[in-house]
């Protein structure tokens, strides 16, 4: 969901920079109701693979992080047509990990974390072309 100077619901794919649907693409293509907005979103995948778990527990096998990072708006289609400018967004998770078969945090990222939970959180200006 988006609100603001744009007011719009949809999903997110992973895409490459020129909008093109890939599976591990460092930009996200936003496909709302409305039209879509290409962003890229590379520095904050960069901020989010630095960010550490300072939290992390390997009685419990719990942590969480946090990333913050600038994520520019590249284009859009329809009633985003000639979109363009930067939001400052905020990513945070938290998630507990499964045990190894020898009772220790498997983290290996091999298994899906037991639970996650993220939010992803920002604000910024647009202007349309």
């Amino acid at each position: 969901m988006i609100t603001g100077a744009i007011a719009d619901s949809g999903k997110g794919v992973a895409a490459n920079s020129a909008g093109k649907p890939t599976k591990n693409g460092e930009y996200v293509k936003l496909v709302l109701k409305k039209g879509t907005v290409l962003i890229d979103r590379t520095q904050l995948g960069a901020a989010n693979a630095a960010a550490e778990s300072p939290d992390f527990n390997d009685v419990n096998c719990s942590g969480s992080a946090v990333a913050s990072a600038p994520v520019p708006i590249v284009s859009g289609t329809k009633s985003y047509a000639g979109i363009t400018g930067s939001v400052a967004m905020t990513l945070t998770y938290a998630f507990i990990l499964p045990l190894t078969s020898s009772g220790k945090c498997d983290e290996s990222n091999v298994d899906p974390p037991v639970a996650f939970w993220g939010s992803l959180a920002g604000s910024g200006t647009v202007s349309f072309g």
